[in-house]
């Protein structure tokens, strides 16, 4: 596979052998992230039996060019697959074109094949009605918004857009996913989009308005049901590949083609002047030699000389687009304000190749603390500096700054991290999901909040809520931070002698990074979870940690978790720039940016 770019969409080219080829035409929002890695995988299952597969971004979605929320992206999206059916065709000379859409992604591919018509179409957990599409996101958007603590609720904008987990719906696209009828469309079609159509469906009674409308226009349509959605639907580290569908769709796409027995081999260089352009930004797809980790380097049109840069992880198992494209938005921002970054990916994430011996297609990626990330992040920084970059800045979210901080200790070529909501300092053991995400849904100011909410005590004397995680959570605090206090009195963290390991301890760490010189910031959401681990190693808002001059600590009172709320990314891109001008100057009195705590 190679990357391309077509009228500023990016977009990846799995190269087959025949005359046949499908596109695939990806969904929108938070569904397009956490199914990544599964349209990956079936691109690479089509090239593997000769089949040429195309997956790429519309644009204002993804590593495209354009901006999140533009006026109707739901047109936009369906002018750019037509693009892409001339352009693939031009490209690789295929006669046979499959258009493969997922969830929006199949709204998307009828839409465009009512103009330009192509040999098949596969629907994949089609959205049939717009309008029920849209409640099923508003209910997503509630369901995050529940589990917000009481202050952060009330941070979040009463008017606006739709926001659903960072990605905005700009009032036009709503509009038209709320008028989208996918049978009425094609009853009203002038011609047949299509010679076959096959609809693997989650819901079999929704699809069956279509199925007719289609068959009218002298269409062969076939039914598969897709019953792994729901568990291929869910967050990247979650997700589960639907291996039994996906074999089934590219059996039926390839025709019977038989599949090579090795997947076909990664191209090791692409041509070098792919650029992405944007208004504030010139964007390259890199490679990462060391493991063939993959990457987008952004940077700034107005800066030539190559002075600080922010190395942004993966968020979870997200790939380097991030949540609902927040890596992409922080990149150009910054590169509005004159600032490089560098976005990849660690392997077994987005579009790098796995850890040698792990990730098998279809396990779930249950242990996104894994030491490859960190050593990948210190080997992207050590790209970086090869580049020329002085000062290099490792930025990441939840376990994105567990991996960076821990790269900071031990490679020379970072100069400063910045972690936002970092969650722990070291592995973490094993425990089950559904104990993961009660622990990251509030902090124990949030739970003191919550003690004057009814509603919740309801919950426990219903029988619908157990108090005893909470109990023996705020007691492994106490202990921590009984512990950590003993160590603390007797300065057992900053014994550690010099050592290119990550120390064990918390506290070791942090002494650490301040022994090398890194310019550290800890970056917390008041009520976050995070926020306990902070206060039990260093006290409250990490008090403790006064004593070293190049680690300071943020909180803000209203920025959630993972920055879906504009607002809140807002803030921390203003901090990041703070810091990297900084250090451009190399002086530590420069003034905090309007909206931007000021850092203990």
């Amino acid at each position: 596979m190679k990357p391309i770019v077509f009228g500023g969409r990016f977009g990846w080219l799995h190269e087959g052998s025949g005359d046949r080829g499908v596109i695939l035409c990806n969904t929108l929002g938070h569904e397009s992230v956490w199914t990544r890695n599964g349209m990956r995988h079936m691109a690479e299952e089509l090239a593997a039996r000769g089949i040429w597969a195309l997956r790429f971004d519309y644009i204002g979605t993804g590593d495209s060019a354009g901006a999140d929320g533009s006026a109707d992206q739901f047109e936009s999206a369906v002018f750019d697959i037509e693009t892409a059916i001339e352009w693939f065709r031009q490209e690789t000379g295929v006669a046979h074109v499959t258009l493969c859409g997922l969830r929006v992604g199949a709204a998307l591919a009828l839409s465009a094949a009512r103009h330009r018509p192509v040999d098949d179409i596969v629907l994949l957990a089609p959205v049939i009605s717009g309008r029920a599409y849209l409640r099923e996101l508003t209910m997503v958007r509630k369901t995050w918004f529940d589990q917000l603590s009481a202050p952060l609720q009330a941070a979040q904008p009463a008017s606006g857009p739709l926001n659903v987990l960072g990605q905005i719906y700009s009032d036009e696209l709503k509009v038209s996913l709320e008028t989208f009828d996918a049978a009425a469309m094609m009853h009203g079609a002038a011609c047949r989009p299509a010679a076959r159509v096959l609809i693997a469906h989650a819901r079999a009674a929704a699809s069956e308005s279509l199925r007719s409308a289609l068959i009218a226009h002298d269409v062969s349509v076939e039914y598969r049901s897709f019953d792994e959605f729901t568990a291929f639907a869910q967050e990247s580290v979650l997700s589960e590949l639907p291996a039994n569908t996906f074999a089934s769709v590219v059996e039926w796409m390839s025709q019977g083609s038989a599949r090579d027995a090795q997947m076909p081999p990664r191209s090791g260089s692409w041509s070098g002047d792919l650029l992405i352009e944007t208004p504030e930004a010139v964007e390259r797809p890199v490679l990462i030699e060391d493991h063939q980790l993959f990457g987008i380097l952004c940077e700034p049109r107005t800066v030539l000389a190559r002075n600080s840069v922010l190395l942004i992880a993966n968020t979870s198992a997200s790939s380097h687009v991030g949540d609902s494209r927040l890596s992409v938005r922080i990149a150009r921002e910054l590169a509005r304000r004159g600032i490089a970054s560098l976005r990849y990916d660690a392997r077994g994430r987005g579009d790098s190749p796995p850890e040698e011996g792990d990730m098998k297609p279809g396990k779930p990626f249950t242990h996104i603390y894994a030491p490859c990330a960190t050593e990948d992040t210190a080997d992207a920084a050590r790209w970086l500096a090869a580049k020329g970059f002085r000062n290099i800045v490792s930025f990441g979210i939840c376990s994105g700054a567990y991996h960076a901080l821990r790269a900071a200790i031990v490679e020379p070529a970072l100069t400063g991290v910045v972690t936002v909501n970092i969650p722990t300092f070291t592995m973490p053991r094993q425990t089950s999901l559904d104990r993961t995400r009660d622990a990251a849904r509030n902090s124990l100011a949030g739970y003191a909040i919550s003690v004057f909410d009814p509603a919740k005590w309801k919950r426990v004397f219903r029988g619908e809520r157990s108090i005893m995680p909470i109990v023996k959570f705020i007691a492994s605090n106490l202990t921590t931070r009984v512990r950590t206090r003993v160590v603390d009195a007797l300065g057992l963290d900053r014994r550690q002698s010099a050592s290119k390991e990550v120390p064990a301890e918390p506290g070791a760490m942090l002494h650490a990074l301040d022994a090398k010189g890194v310019r550290t910031v800890l970056v917390y959401g008041a009520y976050d979870s995070s926020m306990d681990m902070l206060a039990a190693h260093f006290g409250k808002h990490g008090k403790r940690l006064s004593r070293y001059g190049s680690v300071r600590v943020a909180v803000f009172d209203d920025i959630d978790h993972a920055l879906f709320n504009g607002e809140s990314s807002a803030k921390v891109i203003a901090l990041c720039d703070t810091l990297l001008r900084e250090m451009s100057v190399t002086s530590k009195d420069a003034p905090v940016p309007n909206g931007a705590p000021a850092i203990s």
